[in-house]
């Protein structure tokens, strides 16, 4: 069980730690807001995936720093997404 500090970071599908599974990130406003009822929440990769029906692409993601492969540490999924890794 989270502890209530790390109760924000649990993917609202699958209850996956998106901070220690290292898939925190910032897509644009009106793609999360077409598949969640508010901005509020979190979900990992595969979640966010599942509820588009299609993988993420770069162009989906904001220009926001913690996008930036050298904020923090990322999973080789989200790279992949942001378009770091093959």
């Amino acid at each position: 069980m989270a502890t209530k500090s790390r109760k924000r970071f649990l993917c609202i599908d699958c209850d996956v730690d998106t901070g220690k599974a290292y898939e925190f990130y910032f897509i644009k406003t009106e793609l999360w807001l077409s598949v969640m009822p508010s901005i509020a929440g979190m979900l990992c990769i595969g979640c966010l995936e599942d509820r588009l029906g299609r993988m993420l692409r770069t162009d989906d993601f904001t220009d926001a720093s913690i996008n930036s492969p050298h904020h923090g540490q990322k999973s080789m999924r989200l790279l992949s997404r942001l378009g770091y890794a093959s």
